[in-house]
C-alpha cells in the first residue's frame, strides 16, 4: 500500500462555555486542521492537527496548512503508511520542530493502518492495558463563585476529577480552590494549572495556602524554561508538580528528569509530534520512575479518540487524563466517542474509531 494524496483544510470549532481563559490569555474559537491521506488501495486515513493558542505555542493554522499541503504531504507521496518511523523521520528532515503539524499526519497514519488491519489504533502501539480511562474535566479561569457553579455540572454527570485554571492573585486563586472543594465535596480529585503565572517563591506560597483543600496536582507553576525554579517548587510542596509547557520533546523530558523539576509529565501528542513520539516520552518516564498523564487537546472527538487510544496503552498510567474536552466544543464534525460516568474507553472500530463527516470539513471526494 502506498500513499497517493495528502490534503489538509481549516475547520473552526467554538467553545460552548464563553469567556474561557487561562493566565496567559483566552479565546472562544479554535482553529483546527483536518487532513486526509489517500492510498492506492482505496483506504483513507483522517487526522487532525491543532496549532493551539498562538500566545502559548507561537503557531497558527495557516502555518499547518502550508506545511502539510505544500511540504510534508508531497514529500510522503509513495511512502508505505506502515513505515511510520521512516515517514516521521522524513518530516523531521524537512522542518525543525513544527511538531503539531506533524502530529496530524501521525494520527492519519495510525487511522489508516488500523483500518487496513481492521484493528483499533491502540493495538498498533502496545495494545490495551486500561479498558477505561478516568477523565479529568477542565474549567477556565472564572471568578471563584462562577467557577464553583460551573464545575458542579461536571460532577453531577459522573466526573470525579477536575483541573482548575488559576493564576491571578493569591487570594482569588485560593478562593477558587476553596469554593470548588466546598461545591464538589471531598472525593473529587482537584488539579490546578497556573500556566506559568508565578515565580517559584510565589507558587510555593499559593500552593501551601491551597493545601487545606486537598489539591492533588499542580501544573506548570513557573515559566517553561525555569527548571531550577520548578525543581524548587517540587521539593517544597506536598502536591505533585506536573510539567506541561516545559516538555515538548524527548530531550526536554530528559531535562525534567535530570533536574528533578517535576513529579509528572503531561503527554500531549500535538506538541510532541504525534502518538509515536509521545509513546517514546512515556517510555522514558517509565524508565526514570516519573509519572505521566495524557494532557488536553481541545477541539474534536477525533483528537480525543487518539488521546484515549494513547492513554489505554500506557502501562504505568495511574492518573486521570484530560481527554474529554470535546464535550465543551460546538460544531464537532465527529461522532462515536462519549464520556460514560466519568470514564472514556477506546472506540472499538478500526483506526482511531470515530466517524468524521468529511463533507462537512471539506475533505469529501
Amino acid at each position: 500500500m502506498k500513499i497517493t494524496k495528502v490534503r489538509a483544510v481549516l475547520y473552526q470549532a467554538h467553545n460552548l462555555i464563553p469567556g474561557w481563559k487561562v493566565s496567559l490569555g483566552g479565546r472562544d474559537t479554535y482553529d483546527l486542521v483536518y487532513l486526509r491521506i489517500d492510498t492506492d488501495k482505496g483506504l483513507v486515513g483522517v487526522g487532525i492537527s491543532s496549532p493551539g493558542a498562538a500566545y502559548i505555542t507561537g503557531d497558527t493554522a495557516a502555518n499547518h496548512l502550508q506545511l502539510i499541503n505544500n511540504l510534508f504531504g508531497p514529500a510522503i507521496i509513495g511512502s508505505d503508511p506502515f513505515d511510520i518511523e521512516a515517514v516521521m523521520l522524513k518530516l523531521d528532515s524537512l522542518a525543525m520542530k513544527a511538531e503539531a503539524a506533524k502530529s496530524g499526519i501521525d494520527l492519519a497514519l495510525y487511522d489508516l493502518m488500523g483500518k487496513a488491519l481492521d484493528l483499533p489504533a491502540c493495538k498498533l502501539f502496545g495494545g490495551m492495558v486500561h479498558p477505561r480511562i478516568r477523565v479529568t474535566r477542565l474549567m477556565g479561569m472564572y471568578g471563584p463563585k462562577e467557577m464553583a457553579e460551573k464545575v458542579k455540572g461536571f460532577v453531577e454527570r459522573g466526573c470525579s476529577a477536575l483541573k482548575l485554571k488559576v493564576g491571578t492573585t493569591l487570594q482569588e486563586d485560593v478562593e477558587r480552590v476553596q469554593r470548588v472543594r466546598d461545591a464538589v465535596g471531598p472525593s473529587v480529585t482537584i488539579t490546578v494549572d497556573f500556566n506559568q503565572a508565578c515565580s517559584a517563591k510565589e507558587a510555593i506560597r499559593r500552593i501551601e495556602k491551597m493545601e487545606p483543600y486537598d489539591v492533588a496536582l499542580v501544573e506548570q507553576p513557573v515559566k517553561a524554561n525555569d527548571l531550577k525554579g520548578m525543581a524548587m517548587v517540587t521539593k517544597s510542596v506536598g502536591p505533585k508538580i506536573m510539567a506541561d509547557e516545559s516538555v515538548n520533546s524527548l530531550a526536554e523530558a530528559m531535562q525534567i528528569i535530570e533536574t528533578g523539576a517535576a513529579d509528572v509529565i503531561s503527554l500531549k501528542f500535538p506538541k510532541m509530534g504525534g502518538i509515536l513520539k509521545a509513546k517514546k516520552v512515556a517510555v522514558l518516564c517509565e524508565a526514570a520512575g516519573l509519572e505521566y498523564l495524557v494532557g488536553t487537546t481541545p477541539g474534536s472527538r477525533l483528537a480525543d479518540a487518539a488521546n484515549v487510544h494513547l492513554a489505554a496503552s500506557l502501562k504505568d498510567l495511574t492518573l486521570p487524563c484530560e481527554i474529554g474536552e470535546f464535550e465543551r466544543m460546538a460544531d464537532d464534525p465527529c461522532t462515536g466517542l462519549e464520556i460514560v460516568d466519568g470514564f472514556l474507553s477506546p472506540p472499538p472500530r478500526p483506526g482511531l474509531g470515530v466517524e468524521v463527516d468529511l463533507k462537512r470539513v471539506g475533505l469529501a471526494d
